[in-house]
């Protein structure tokens, strides 16, 4: 009994220390200057002319899709939105707070629903240590602090499999609470598609052939659940495909997911298909380092899983995981960011696997050291590495599309941290010598068996890990990233009543800060031109003297831009 409620008392502690990580790590500087990610300048001028117009049906956009994909997330960020004066000058707004809450709270909503669902299947403490996980996985991390539509799928998609596994899972027999599933599936549906039905449905068709339960489908009541998920979903979609005069279906349903999925007629990227294995290092990334755990748990469950000795609980959890990995693999278009609804499963595996050995872990000899020693050394080359500008060139092949597994971004990511280590090479060494102490300390308690105090140690290095990028170096390598610093030098100079011609790429961020009608003309432009630095040298080299430069993004921006002038004219 003793030993029940000390377990008891720890799965408490460290719930809530779970909850104080995710809280922090989701809201901390997520204010930080400037919507770069082409889906937060969209969202930001959907939302922007929703609440000038008191439209909320359409998504206009300019120059853009308007029905490029579904409502659900727009409404979900109206609320924040006009609370927070999105309408208003974007200068004078937390524009970036606006947009950002609902993935935030999403983020949140993921992390809870997990923390349930691990708790359900193992107990509070692997729960606590599930949500420890998959708050610190980078790509949750990142996609929790911008305003895109995967996070608020993600919590959806969370959720629904939470009320799957209730609804029937648990007890192998049908509650209510599986039509809040289906409702869910309906939310998800106005989100982001067909996708956030798929995921579940393929978890539901591999547990049918593990249990070999042939009948399994229809023990979950499908047709009036079916009906309450298209109660919520379906009136939205006929209306705007009718608004739309099918364009909708067109451009969603069929380019954004049939054309997309096949890669048959496909134009985004001019119709590249990427590799089988595209997923694999970017998935590992994106789990880093709690990946790790996952592969050796995997590895080990493996026998279980073929002699049907596997808990089928866990096995939902594969499920959900291997199967949503096999189907977005077979995609011919891949984004990383198209994995995140499959990262709380493995985030729920992860705590499974720490808190079923964290307390079968034997007390470790001397050996610790010479692991100590290594992960010094490492840290040490890659250190060396970085000041030698490996890292830097290694970015640039990444930029430059010599290397495919890697997006521009994540070249241009890697070249940002890489100069501000070097620029502040003196506190980078000093917060890897903290770190180097703190895992010194876990090991001795490794020694001493306490497996526990060590796990709480390494979470704490983790964790100020993600905090000091947050809170340092973000905001430095966020003025490579953000054009709304230049876009204030646009407005600055150019009258408010003037022509403004646009030549540059399609910038989303650029078109919120700046406020203003475009003109998208490179036939024939008028006094003020904003377009990239290879056109402005052109525009500048066939007529001398006609242009100066007002303004320009930094150097190295990921999204070079210059402002050009023209000279008065002669009389």
């Amino acid at each position: 009994m003793t030993g029940l409620i000390v377990t008891a008392d720890a799965g408490r502690r460290w719930m809530l220390l779970a909850v104080i990580l995710a809280v922090a790590a989701v809201f901390v500087n997520l204010g930080s200057d400037g919507i770069y990610a082409a889906q937060e300048g969209r969202t930001a001028i959907i939302l922007r002319n929703m609440l000038r117009s008191g439209n909320w049906v359409d998504m206009d956009v300019e120059d853009g899709v308007p029905y490029e994909k579904p409502i659900g997330h727009y409404w979900l960020a109206l609320p924040s939105s006009a609370l927070l004066g999105l309408a208003g000058d974007p200068y004078t707004n937390p524009v970036e707070w606006a947009v950002r809450i609902p993935s935030a709270l999403s983020a949140l909503a993921a992390m809870a629903a997990m923390a349930v669902l691990a708790s359900r299947i193992y107990g509070r403490r692997a729960g606590a240590f599930a949500v420890i996980a998959l708050a610190t996985m980078p790509n949750f991390d990142k996609l929790a602090r911008l305003a895109h539509i995967d996070m608020p799928l993600t919590a959806a998609v969370a959720a629904a499999m939470l009320f799957l596994y209730v609804g029937y899972f648990e007890k192998r027999r049908v509650t209510g609470w599986i039509y809040a599933f289906y409702a869910m599936l309906g939310w998800g549906l106005l989100l982001k598609g067909p996708v956030a039905v798929i995921i579940p449905a393929l978890t539901v068709l591999g547990m049918m052939v593990y249990m070999r339960d042939w009948k399994l489908i229809w023990k979950l009541r499908p047709l009036t659940g079916g009906l309450l998920m298209l109660a919520v979903a379906l009136p939205w979609y006929a209306i705007e495909n009718w608004r739309t005069n099918g364009a909708f279906f067109d451009e969603f349903i069929v380019n954004q997911n049939l054309r997309r999925f096949t890669g048959i007629g496909s134009t985004y990227r001019d119709g590249e298909r990427m590799p089988l294995w595209y997923y694999i290092p970017k998935f590992l990334a994106g789990t880093a380092p709690w990946c790790a755990v996952a592969i050796v748990g995997g590895i080990a469950a493996i026998p279980r899983l073929y002699r049907h000795k596997l808990r089928e609980e866990t096995v939902f959890l594969l499920m959900w995981l291997v199967t949503a990995f096999v189907f977005f693999s077979l995609s011919s278009l891949k984004r990383g960011d198209y994995l995140l609804p499959i990262y709380p499963a493995a985030a729920c595996l992860v705590g499974a696997v720490i808190d079923r050995n964290i307390d079968r872990l034997p007390a470790l000899g001397r050996v610790w050291c010479w692991v100590w020693g290594g992960i010094g050394v490492v840290l040490g080359i890659l250190l060396s590495l970085n000041i030698c500008g490996f890292f830097d060139f290694f970015g640039k092949l990444i930029v430059d599309d010599k290397i495919e597994v890697f997006s521009k971004r994540d070249g241009m990511s890697m070249i940002m941290i890489s100069e501000f280590v070097n620029a502040h090479l003196v506190l980078t060494v000093l917060i890897a010598v903290a770190a180097m102490g703190i895992l010194w300390v876990a090991g001795r308690l490794l020694e001493k068996r306490r497996a526990e105090a060590a796990f709480a140690m390494l979470v704490v290095i983790i964790f100020g890990i993600f905090m000091l990028y947050h809170a340092a170096v973000e905001p430095g390598t966020d003025r490579l990233k953000t054009v709304k610093s230049f876009t204030a030098e646009v407005r600055r100079i150019v009258p408010a009543e003037a022509r403004l011609d646009y030549c540059g790429d399609y910038n989303t961020e650029f078109i919120f800060f700046v406020d203003r009608k475009l003109v998208r003309n490179y036939a024939e432009v008028g006094d003020y031109v904003v377009t990239s630095p290879e056109v402005a040298r052109r525009m500048r080299g066939d007529a001398p003297g006609v242009w100066r430069v007002g303004a320009q993004a930094v150097e190295d921006h990921q999204y070079p831009a210059v402002l050009l002038v023209r000279n008065p004219r002669l009389n």
